[in-house]
């Protein structure tokens, strides 16, 4: 059954528009359930710390800006606790929580405005729209539906499945805390010795205050059942019976300075029945007066025993990694903090480790291996270290230990090396022998260090230093790594507000046909050109443009640059500058299916014959391409475009490789060019890889010529191009027009 509201106005973006009527899903037992909603007697009451307390866990467990405990009446949606929201509510046509109610089941949206289920809610439309939603149903004990514990953010999330039972299990607790709220709201209506009768009551006399304290008089059966002990044993005794090691007597102080001053009081302590079994007890104390005068004192007590250690594993999952039962990093994070908050020197030193191709593991054996290794590893990290130290799971294979009290380094060292020493031993991983290679980051003084963050994060850059350097496991920190994570980081941004920008602009390095000398084309190769003017070459920037994935966007925002200079350069001249572009394409950029269409709006776009358009790529490209890789080579080959393997002879393609892949030519490494002037077998390499290039109908181009010897060398081998240094070095576009007008590589072919 759905529910219609009414067409109505809504004010939004300063104007004024209409609501088109908007229908919400409604249970099949909407009065029963509604009317078991009214008997919580829960509706618009004041809130309460459990319900506040059990929202702002849900937050800190799921990392969420929201959470609140909403009830759905016949109108609204209502909070009775909330974090983040206030503890208003929405109509509930607005309301995600009226659909999870109606299911009856948990109900997740990673992404409101992706959700087909959800395209027409009204958070769909919003300027600034919810974007992850989930609520698990409170079920009441007919199967009544009457809210949810719900969690959001403003932003879309994924939400796994350990995610979605510890939601449940949260809800669960919702449930009994509702529960409570029924109970103790009925118990009320009674006589005010026996208004929560479920609960044990315990009526005393009125005097004396001070120990051992009032007699007790009167006891319910819950009392008996709770303590153990049979009314003939608690009467003519005092609540102290019931008291124990564990009581914490600042409480008891603390009540009994309320009841001195006759004002009823709320306390928790620690109690024991009469078998010594102990138990935590909530209970009340309240002053029964006749005509004024102080008579009796009613206690009702709770046994909150085991919503405490709900409570309890609630808490030990905030701060616990639940694979391994190690801290996680929020909770290692406090621990460091703490540590450096209360110590005026050095407060201990921080192992920061990672496991070396985990990846292998999960991808060879499984994710189950996986999760059976990293459990293992926690186990052998803590055999490993000081019962005081502190280790925790702060990432998929990163884990970090915090070694507690002021250290020397060599100490802490030698720590590091223990656990180093503790994995020479393989592990046996579902009948599987596994060797782990571990690296380790360390921070050894912390005396300079006010944030714990601050510690993490030096340790996992020493950690990064570690896995690059594999003849060292173990890499302590320095300031200068700091400095060059920090240059990393501004080189990383400045990469992409150069892309942002389009300062990566095309260099012209010409292409010669060595049989006369004439140009044959251009490669086009990436230079960065600062906002301050400066020209940086690709060893300033290539490594940072791949780790930040940004080669793509440089490499097409260069060549499409590159097909505007040559248009405008043909339309200035009024001849057509018959010349090809060659530019280069890594593997990845390669096998993406998008590539063939931005080829062919560049040949479209700048009226560029496909033959004039050259693809260079790295011989690893080549290397056994799979089924959906040879559709997309093929696609390219068919828009008639040419393709050619550049640094040829490097060592990663085989000869077979080129039988499979439509190559036009082979372009030899610089390498080869250069091992004619200085290794005897550098001509033969040439001619092996010219006869196989006449067999195969291929062009070889020589890269690198630099000196004349090497021109000669490889014009009379049968070389069909050339490129390098000796005949000019990579221009800007606007050199090309005095390049083509004088070319000064004519000069080797004037004789």
């Amino acid at each position: 059954m759905r529910r219609t509201t009414a067409l109505g106005l809504s004010k939004r973006h300063g104007c004024v528009q209409q609501i088109a009527p908007m229908s919400y899903p409604v249970p099949p037992n909407e009065t029963e359930r509604l009317d078991a909603l009214r008997r919580l007697h829960v509706l618009d009451t004041d809130p309460e710390p459990a319900f506040d307390r059990l929202t702002e866990i849900a937050s800190q467990i799921f990392d969420m800006p929201y959470a609140a405990v909403s009830l759905v009446t016949d109108q609204q949606q209502w909070r009775k606790a909330a974090c983040g929201w206030n503890h208003g509510g929405a109509p509930r046509e607005r309301s995600l929580c009226t659909h999870a109610v109606a299911a009856g089941e948990l109900l997740v949206i990673e992404d409101l405005n992706h959700d087909d289920h959800f395209a027409d809610h009204p958070l769909a439309d919003e300027s600034e729209p919810l974007q992850f939603y989930a609520g698990a149903p409170l079920t009441m004990d007919d199967d009544f539906h009457v809210g949810t514990l719900c969690v959001s953010d403003d932003r879309p999330r994924s939400f796994e499945a350990e995610d979605r039972t510890l939601l449940l299990m949260l809800a669960g607790t919702v449930v009994d805390l509702l529960r409570a709220h029924r109970q103790e709201q009925k118990m009320k209506s009674l006589a005010s010795a026996l208004e929560q009768a479920n609960d044990a009551v315990l009526i005393t006399e009125a005097e004396p205050l001070d120990p051992p304290g009032p007699r007790i008089t009167w006891v319910n059966s819950a009392c008996t059942d709770m303590t153990g002990y049979a009314p003939d044993e608690l009467l003519g005794n005092t609540p102290r019976i019931l008291q124990g090691s564990d009581t914490d007597p600042d409480v008891l102080a603390k009540v009994r300075s309320a009841l001195k001053a006759e004002e009823p009081t709320r306390a928790e302590t620690v109690n024991y029945r009469k078998d010594g079994t102990p138990y935590v007890v909530e209970w009340r104390v309240d002053p029964v007066h006749d005509d004024g005068t102080l008579t009796h004192w009613v206690s009702v007590q709770r046994d909150v025993t085991a919503q405490r250690r709900r409570e309890e594993q609630l808490e030990h999952a905030a701060t616990h990694d639940a694979l391994t039962e190690l801290l996680n990093r929020d909770a290692l994070d406090h621990e460091v903090q703490s540590a450096l908050d209360a110590s005026t020197g050095a407060a201990g030193a921080l192992l920061f480790m990672d496991l070396d191709r985990f990846k292998q593991v999960n991808d060879s054996l499984g994710h189950s291996a996986g999760d059976e290794l990293l459990r293992a590893v926690a186990t052998t990290v803590q055999e490993a270290v000081r019962e005081d130290d502190v280790a925790a799971r702060v990432g998929g294979d990163e884990f970090a230990i915090w070694l507690s009290g002021p250290l020397d380094r060599p100490t802490v060292l030698r720590v590091a090396d223990r656990i180093v020493d503790a994995f020479e031993r393989p592990f046996t991983i579902q009948g599987c022998t596994v060797y782990v290679e571990i690296s380790i980051g360390v921070v050894p003084d912390t005396t300079d260090y006010e944030l714990a963050e601050d510690v993490l994060r030096d340790g996992d850059t020493a950690m990064y230093r570690a896995k690059d350097a594999p003849e060292q496991s173990v890499v302590v920190h320095t300031p200068a790594m700091r400095q060059a994570a920090e240059e990393e980081l501004i080189l990383d941004t400045a990469l992409h507000r150069a892309v942002e920008n389009e300062e990566f602009v095309p260099y012209f390095h010409p292409l010669i046909r060595l049989q006369d000398g004439t140009l044959r084309g251009f490669e086009v190769l990436a230079r960065w050109r600062r906002s301050d003017g400066e020209v940086m070459g690709p060893s300033a920037f290539l490594d940072a443009a791949v780790e930040a994935h940004l080669m793509t966007e440089i490499g097409h925002q260069v060549i499409e640059s590159a097909c505007r200079t040559l248009r405008r350069l043909q339309d200035q001249r009024g001849d057509p500058v018959v010349a090809s572009l060659s530019g280069n394409f890594a593997r990845a950029e390669f096998f993406r299916p998008e590539t063939k269409q931005f080829v062919a709006d560049l040949l479209e776009r700048y009226d560029l014959a496909p033959d004039h358009f050259m693809m260079e790529i790295t011989e690893r490209t080549v290397v056994a391409p799979d089924a959906r890789s040879q559709e997309t080579i093929q696609a390219l080959s068919d828009l008639g475009i040419r393709m050619e393997v550049d640094d040829f002879g490097t060592g990663f393609s085989s000869f077979h490789s080129l039988l499979r892949f439509p190559l036009d030519g082979l372009k030899l490494s610089r390498r080869i060019t250069a091992a004619l002037d200085e290794e005897p077998g550098g001509r033969v390499l040439i001619q092996s890889v010219l006869e196989v290039a006449e067999a195969l109908d291929l062009t070889v181009t020589a890269e690198g010529i630099e000196t004349p010897n090497q021109l000669s060398t490889v014009r009379d081998l049968g070389c069909t191009y050339g490129q390098g240094f000796l005949f000019t070095r990579p221009v800007p576009a606007d050199a090309l027009p005095d390049l083509l007008a004088d070319p000064p590589w004519a000069t080797h072919w004037s004789t």
